[in-house]
């Protein structure tokens, strides 16, 4: 965790939700994706050096991280509903919105439906103009110890970037009462294609007009940057940025050139 970022609480719609706050200026809120390991950590890096001219803030989503893990409740409607009642509840009219995958497509629909709230608009490798999600819930098994090192490892491109006590950390958020089922529920939702129909970008991205920064790693298998250059092509303020051995998660894999973009994207 970056040394200045320091973790709170707040109660949105019922659900307890953490956030990492670092920073003070105009705010930057900032989402994660749908992996099982997806949660605020994963903004870390970017934080520390955004946060010398932004308050910058990320956020467990209710199913991930650290924020609770209720076993039903998950679709857009809720989720569009936390990210506006937490910028209520921190007493915040108007931010960036920044996501990632699943929280990028949040965050565009958010966009879509309430342009007074959005200033301007990152989106990171973003779901939501894919036919299929990268997981299926068909035979969803929760990792064990080994398997959540080799998931981190995976996220952060090296063993040597991941410890034995971030292992555990989230090991210990993944063995508590329901995570399974609440996984479960979201991974059903988002495959479910009548969904992602109903909530299909490509239907809605032409009439986002907020100034828009779609950043995508080059070298991305899980959403190809073909998808990238569709979303920026659909917005009609939309500029992509390709982040060399990026990978599905720049923001981690290549902090430097991301928080370098996202400067220059917000001026």
């Amino acid at each position: 965790m970056a040394s200045s970022a320091q973790e709170h609480y707040v109660t949105v719609d019922g659900h307890r939700i953490r956030y990492l706050e670092a920073g003070s200026g105009p705010p930057i809120l900032m989402f994660h994706g749908l992996g099982l390991d997806a949660s605020a950590d994963e903004w870390v890096h970017a934080m520390e050096p955004l946060s010398q001219d932004y308050r910058v803030i990320a956020v467990d989503r209710f199913g991930w991280g650290k924020s609770d893990r209720p076993t039903s409740g998950y679709s857009f409607p809720a989720w569009t509903a936390m990210l506006i009642g937490f910028m209520k509840e921190l007493g915040i009219p108007k931010a960036i919105l920044m996501g990632h995958t699943l929280g990028g497509w949040i965050s565009a629909l958010v966009a879509h439906e309430h342009p007074e709230l959005v200033e301007k608009l990152v989106l990171v490798n973003v779901a939501g103009l894919n036919v299929n999600a990268p997981v299926s819930p068909e035979g969803y098994q929760l990792p064990d110890k080994d398997g959540v090192g080799a998931m981190l490892e995976r996220t952060y491109g090296t063993s040597e970037r991941v410890t034995e006590a971030m292992v555990n950390d989230h090991f210990d958020r993944i063995t508590g009462p329901g995570v399974r089922d609440a996984y479960l529920a979201v991974l059903q939702y988002v495959n479910n294609p009548d969904v992602r129909k109903e909530w299909w970008l490509a239907d809605r991205l032409p009439q986002v007009t907020t100034p828009t920064l779609v950043i995508w790693g080059a070298n991305d298998t899980i959403l190809t940057p073909e998808y990238g250059r569709q979303a920026a092509e659909l917005l009609p303020n939309g500029n992509l940025v390709l982040i060399d051995e990026g990978s599905h998660i720049p923001q981690v894999r290549q902090t430097e050139a991301f928080v370098s973009a996202v400067r220059e994207f917000l001026g």
